[in-house]
Formats: structure tokens, sequence, C-alpha cells
């Protein structure tokens, strides 16, 4: 008693009439804690007491929790005086179940309270690094912040297209072969409870460690180069990669938290892009594996899993979807490579196999995916394995002139190659076989230079400085695609297309025209000549329903490709153009005057000179990654500018005189003073997002790599050198007819070294044949010697009838002895050295004396034989 009565003592002023022991029952209850699920109606929702003012909140805790009224009518200082008070006269273990009570009013997360559509309407103004830092906070917010159409929206907004076609074909391939294997949940069955009974052995983190940055690094750490901050982001969280079958384990997920993975929104916004530059293969879409790929214990193919690790996910009905955040993570790595200038070299054919090469230089290529065809002096096409390296069945040989110009498509619905070719035909391949489809002789009346298609139309250019458009389909009269005839300034129609300006409707058509004018128009007929150039069409581009032509006469035109008027010309380059590309906005072309150029097609004013080949700039490859929305953006972005270019020369910052100012071309600054173009629908440079990019390459053996600047100017962030990249690549392959030299030298080299050896058999058999001549001179004539002997002392009368000859079997045992080892023609030249003479050519350089045909060129082991032979021979002759 007298440890409290010390205690009361101790107590603040404000206390005077509390006393402890008769502390109402009511405060040991916690109506702020419930085991319940709480709506935000309830008095003590975290929401609603957010809401309540100081004096509200007072009297609602007084009345619900039966808190003493001069308690309450203290100030809220005094109230936290003395609550802390209370608090120092418990156990630490009571102070602590009194901080789990308080946890849920002390932290409030939106992301649980909040529905999905807001918590995603809020993270969608996060920028990207801050959406995955964010996903650090806990597994509801990383549900939240790693959603598909959340990442799905951040790449539209970055302007990077989305080839949705491809997607959705890619979605439904992935499930028609999923359902020729075992289903995923139970390949993953045995996992996934495999990987509940460990989380149940192991320590459940607290919110405090899910909060606590990875790596030790605060998380308000500046975001580090995309591959290296995010490397592991996607991949500690099995929920996100495997989807639907895992996603049901509820300890991997706050509880209360609903799940995400519901299908995208089926509304598309197309994205138009100069280039495609993201592409299905380029934004990670890897291709389907066979179905004998490795497999693994769950009779999954292991590295389909990967697949589906990192770049599908699953619906809420267990369909696959693309997972867009691998999307995004896979292009910003490639745009960190391009602005690194990470690539590597490498040549076709491999260098293994320099025997596939053209035999000629090659004038045009074109690559999608893993393969790529080009087309070559040598008058073939060849296609290319990206992968391999090495050349793809047989070339397409057909054109009998030099290719120069090419488009493939491999998708199967289209499978075609269409090549041009200095011979004016026009040849249509299937990509898939090889095989001719179609030959269109004389396409032109000289070569053609160009050719583009869609599913529309096959449209060619040539030297002869037109332009034919040719239908790719049956065409009827009445048809969407059928050619306008007749508009006044339109292009020049065969006779057999009819003038339908007047016949009305379809319905009028099909009853006014006769069975023979109604008769379909067969694949690849020639519809329309487009003919208002002065020179050579070089490159033709088609969108949509228009269609750009540049041309020597250093003019790009615009046409509408359905009735061949002209509707707009570009002028600026003051020498020929060699290649064109337009997305709808903008018009990019490269010319022999060593500049790329940037037009407005709407005003024809030029929006951007880029300066840096030293001759013709030969090909470009351009996407401006346009941002979602109108073209009334661009439009008022340009007003603005031109409204500064204004402003400055009122104030004389600028020279009246337009002349001055043209000496030096605008590389797409907008500094009032570089402006060239006034009332342009485009910005100076052409707009786009901070990814645009243009790629050209030029006669002068340099590729460059364009970017664009803050304030849009362009410059070059990489110049890649030819002769660079082939020594990167192991130097040049040899030619063909250094293949044929050198194939030619082998054959000299080998028929001298079998003349070599046959000379040296000769002189082998010669010499052996010489040798055993002077053994039968030196035997006969011991012989003879050994008979006179004998005849003189025997007398005649007594000599032995039919006796044998010494010399005779001493020489056939000498043939006996050498030839035993020797084959059958080597032993018949011993044993009848006359039969054979050595040809005076062989060793006197003199006319040839054969009696009968010189043996064969001996084997290794005969050359051995014989050369014992020989030895043989030589120390009998010596004995």
């Amino acid at each position: 008693m007298a440890q409290y009565q010390n205690t009361v003592d101790q107590r603040p002023y404000y206390q005077p009439r509390f006393v402890p022991s008769k502390m109402d029952a009511s405060l040991k209850i916690d109506e702020g804690y419930s085991e319940d699920t709480r709506s935000q109606d309830d008095l003590d929702s975290p929401m609603r007491l957010d809401s309540m003012s100081d004096g509200n909140l007072s009297q609602a805790w007084s009345s619900a929790a039966g808190v003493p009224h001069q308690i309450m009518s203290l100030s809220e200082a005094e109230r936290s005086d003395f609550v802390y008070s209370i608090l120092r006269t418990l156990r630490t273990s009571s102070i602590a179940a009194i901080v789990d009570r308080l946890r849920p009013l002390l932290h409030i997360d939106p992301v649980t309270i909040l529905p999905p559509e807001i918590t995603s309407e809020i993270f969608s103004y996060l920028t990207p690094s801050t959406l995955l830092e964010a996903s650090r906070a806990s597994r509801a917010w990383r549900e939240r912040a790693l959603d598909s159409r959340l990442w799905r929206q951040k790449f539209r907004l970055e302007g990077w297209g989305l080839d949705m076609v491809a997607i959705r074909r890619f979605e439904q391939e992935y499930r028609n072969q999923r359902k020729v294997r075992p289903k995923r949940a139970e390949a993953h069955g045995e996992q996934s409870r495999q990987k509940k009974r460990m989380r149940a052995d192991e320590h459940q983190p607290s919110d405090t460690d899910l909060r606590r940055p990875h790596n030790g690094q605060p998380l308000a750490q500046d975001p580090q180069p995309w591959n290296k901050q995010h490397s592991e982001v996607e991949a500690d969280d099995d929920n996100l990669l495997l989807g639907q079958d895992s996603a049901n384990d509820e300890e991997m997920y706050d509880v209360g938290t609903p799940r995400m993975g519901v299908v995208p929104s089926a509304v598309e916004i197309q994205m138009p892009s100069l280039l495609d530059i993201s592409n299905i293969a380029e934004i990670g879409v890897q291709p389907l594996l066979p179905q004998s790929a490795e497999r693994t214990g769950s009779g999954v193919p292991f590295s389909r899993l990967d697949v589906e690790q990192s770049l599908v996910k699953y619906d809420s009905f267990n369909n696959p979807q693309i997972n867009y955040n691998h999307v995004y993570k896979q292009k910003r790595k490639l745009e960190e490579n391009w602005e690194s200038g990470s690539y590597q070299s490498f040549q076709l054919p491999h260098r293994d196999h320099p025997e596939e090469a053209h035999r000629e230089c090659v004038y045009t290529i074109q690559y999608s995916g893993n393969c790529l065809v080009s087309g070559s002096r040598d008058k073939t096409l060849r296609k290319w394995n990206l992968e391999t390296q090495r050349l793809i069945g047989t070339p397409l040989v057909g054109h009998n002139a030099s290719v120069l110009c090419l488009q493939f498509d491999d998708s199967e619905a289209e499978d075609l190659i269409a090549s041009g070719s200095s011979d004016t035909d026009v040849i249509l391949w299937r990509f898939s076989t090889g095989e001719m489809i179609q030959k269109i002789p004389h396409a032109h009346n000289e070569s053609v230079l160009n050719l583009k298609f869609d599913s529309r139309f096959l449209v060619t250019c040539s030297k002869d400085k037109t332009i034919k458009i040719w239908n790719r389909r049956e065409l009827r009269p009445g048809d969407a695609d059928y050619p306008v005839k007749g508009v006044e300034g339109g292009g020049t129609c065969p006779a057999y297309i009819l003038d339908l300006r007047e016949l009305g409707s379809s319905v009028d058509i099909d009853r006014q025209l006769s069975a023979e004018e109604k008769a379909p128009l067969p694949p690849y007929t020639p519809i329309m000549i487009l003919e208002s150039h002065n020179a050579a069409v070089n490159a033709i581009y088609i969108y949509e329903d228009q269609l750009v032509s540049a041309s020597g006469d250093r003019h790009v035109h615009l046409w509408n490709i359905h009735t061949g008027v002209r509707t707009s010309v570009c002028r600026g380059h003051t020498k020929g153009i060699a290649c064109v590309q337009y997305d709808g906005k903008r018009i990019v072309s490269g010319s022999s005057d060593n500049t790329i150029r940037i037009f407005d097609p709407t005003t024809q004013a030029e929006v951007a000179c880029l300066k840096g080949h030293t001759r013709l700039v030969r090909t470009i490859q351009s996407a401006f990654g346009d941002l979602p929305g109108k073209r009334e953006e661009l439009e008022a972005e340009a007003v603005e500018i031109d409204g500064k270019f204004h402003e400055a020369r009122r104030a004389g910052k600028i020279p009246e005189d337009a002349s001055v100012r043209t000496k030096e071309r605008n590389p797409g600054s907008r500094d009032p003073k570089n402006i060239m173009a006034v009332g342009a629908k485009l910005p100076p440079g052409g707009g786009g997002s901070r990814w645009g990019r243009i790629v050209s390459g030029s006669y002068d053996e340099t590729i460059i790599i364009w970017k664009k600047l803050a304030d849009g100017r362009w410059t070059k962030a990489h110049v890649l050198r030819q002769e660079e990249a082939l020594r990167a690549a192991g130097g040049p392959l040899p030619s063909a007819s250094d293949l044929a030299s050198q194939a030619h030298q082998q054959a000299l080299s080998a028929a001298r070294a079998q003349l070599q050896q046959e000379e040296a058999n000769l002189r082998a058999i010669q010499n052996a044949r010489n040798v055993l001549n002077q053994n039968s001179t030196q035997q006969r004539a011991v012989g003879s010697q050994f008979s006179r002997q004998s005849s003189q002392q025997a007398s005649p009368a007594h000599a032995p009838q039919n006796l044998p000859d010494p010399a005779h079997e001493s020489l056939q045992a000498s043939q006996s002895l050498q030839t035993q080892n020797l084959p059958p023609q080597q032993a018949q030249i011993v044993q009848n050295p006359n039969a054979h003479q050595i040809p005076a050519t062989a060793t006197q350089g003199g006319p040839d004396t054969v009696q009968q045909p010189l043996p064969a060129q001996l084997a290794p082991n005969q050359q051995q034989q014989f050369a014992n032979a020989i030895a043989t021979a030589q120390n009998a002759a010596q004995n």
C-alpha cells in the first residue's frame, strides 16, 4: 500500500481524485479490436475514426467505452500523459498486448481497404521504378504493383507499340498446347503441396520484415540500371510467376487481400509506329517449344516451365495471358542495349560453312524474328537461320539477273516472299518451302527497284519512272479494294477496270453489270499505274490507304492508294532520294545528298535534317515511339513553338531575312533561332517519345544510330563501322573465287604428289629389275663355268641324262625368295622383268617405250613389301 501511495503522489496534477482500485471495469474492454470482419460503417473503423473531429471522437469513445467524463474533458496532450502514466504501471507483456491491439489503428493500409480499381488508378501515376519499390512494402502491395494490366498501360505510355495480333495468336497457341498435356494444376499439385509444408515449418516474416529494403538498401535509393536493379524482382514471388494454381496458397497473401490475375481488358489501343521495333520477338515472347522437349518429373517440359514462369500469367479462369510486367522488363533491357551500344557481330553464313554464301554482292535483305532473307547479284535469294547462321534449304533460283528488292511474311496466313530483279520480273515464292508460286514476267519496262505488299496490294516501282499496283486477292467490282477509276488527277487504270462511280450501291452494280464484267480479277493483276515522277522511282512505302514514293527527281510523293490521287509533294533534298518510310504522321527519307530529312506531309514542311554520313544514305529504319493520344497534341506542341518563334522575331532576336537562317539545316532543335519551318503540324524533330530512334546505313560503310535529345535535336548515339564489325565477327569469309582457287591449288598439289609417288615407284621397280638382271648374269656365268668343269671331268659316255641347270635353279630360287611376300602383280614384274619397260620420260626424258601398261600406284603396305624385296635382291647380288 505504501508503494502504491508513493506512486499516487507522483501522479500528474490533473489526477487528484482518480483512484485505480475503483477503475471502471469497462476500461478493460478494447472495443477497437475484434475477431470479426468490420465494415467501414463501424464506429471503430480506421476510415471512420480518421474522419471524426476531435470532439465527436471524444464523445464516441466516452459513450462506447464508459470512460469517465472527467478524463475525456482533458485536452489530448493531457490524456496522452495520463495514458502514458497508466502504461508505466503495467507489466511489459501487458503493454505488448495493448500495442498489438492498437496496431490496426496505427497502421492503415489503403491497399487492403480501398477497392482494387482505386488502388490501380493510384498506382498508375507512379513511375516504373517507384512502382517496383512500392512492391517491396508487403505481399498485398506487391500483388497490386505487379498487376499485368497496370504494366501493360506502362508499356503503352512509354510509346512502345505492341503487336496485339501476334500476342493473341501466342496466347491461343499456348492455350491449345496446354490441352494436349497434363493440366497445370495436376502437374504442379505435388510441388504446391510441398511448398505449403515447407512454409508451415518456416518462420513467417512480420510486416516489419516485409518492409525491410532488399539487400539492406534504403527504399529511397536512386534507381539503378534496369537490368541490375530489377533482376530479382520478378523471381521472388511464386504466386506472380506460377499463376492461378499456386495462387490458391493463402499463406502467400495478406489476409483479406483479393487475388489479382484477371484477364486484361479486351479493348486494344492501336499504336501507330513507323517501324515496329516492339514486335513480339523483341518484347520477350518466345516461340512455343516442341513436344519433344526435355521433361521434368512433373511431366511438363522444363524449358516450357521457364517460359511460363517469366512470360505467362493465368487469369481467374486459369487461362494463360501475357505477363506484361515481364514484357516491360525485357523491353527496358533492350532499350538499354540500344543506349549503351551493346551488340554482338556475326556473319552469314557461319564461318565453318563459307560455301553457303552468295557468290556475288548482296543488294537487299529483310529479317523478322529468327529468319533473314537476302537477294544478290548472283541472281538468287537465300533464307538464313539467325541462330545457327546457316542457310535454310537451297537457294531460290528463278531470276535471270540481279535481285534488287524483296519482302517476306513468314506468318502461316501469308507464307510469302516477293522479289524484284533487274530482269524486270517479279517472282512470288512460298516462304516455308521455297517453291515458286507465280512469276510476273516483264512487270516493268526496266529494272524493278523496290516493292512492298500488305494483305490487299502488291506495289512495285521501277527505273522506268512508274509505280504499279497489283491486287493480291480475287477482286470484284464493288469490293472495298476495287480501284476508283476516273477521278481527276487519279492513277491510270487498265481497260478491264470499270468506272463504278455512277452505278450506285453494290446492288445496282450487281444488277447492271454483265456476267463477264462481274467476273473476279485473278490475284496479281495490275489494277493501277501511277506516273508523276521525272526519274527512277527508288523506294515506296505502304501505310494503310496511303502510299509514299521517293525518286531520283529529289521529290517525295504521297498518294491515295485507291484513287491514285497525289495528295502531297515534299521537297528539300538536293540530290536523288534512295529510301523512304512513313508512319501516318511524318515521312523520313535518305538521299544521295548524304542527309536524312523528316517531313510533315500535311504542310510539306521539313521539320528536321540529320547530317552525319559522307556518302549516299541507302537505307533507314525509324521509330518515334508516339505516346497514346491524338494528333492534336502534336499540333498543339508545334503551335506553341511557333508562338515562341514569333515572339523572338518581334523582339528582334531573329533576323527577318529567312536566307540568313537557312545556311544550316535544323536537326530538330526547338530554339527559335534554329526554326526553319513555321506553321507545320509537327514540332521540330518530328515529335515522339524519348525512345525515338533512327538507324541509317550509307555507302560510306557506316551505320549511324540516331537518338533524340530533350530539346528535340537528333544526334549520333553510335557509329558502327563496317571494318570494325567485320573484324569483330572474325574477319572476312573467303570469296567464291578464293574458294575455287583454293580448291584448284589443292587438286594440283594432290596430282603433283601422286605423280611424284608414281615416279618413285617406277624407279624402285627399275632398280629391282636391274639387280635381278645382274644376279641372273652372274648366276648364268657361274652355271656355265660349273657345266664346263663337269664336262671336262666326266666321260661323255657316263654323263647323266637330263641334269638340272645349276644357273637356272639358282635364278629360280632367287626369284622365289624375292617374291614370296609381294602381291601377284609386283611378283610378276620381278619374275618377268622383260615384260615391263620403264618409260624413257620417267628416267631420261625421251619418248615412251612402254610395251605393257604400268602397274597402278602401290598402296603403303605394298610399298614397304616391295622395298623389302629390293633390299633382299641387293643383298643377294652383293653375296
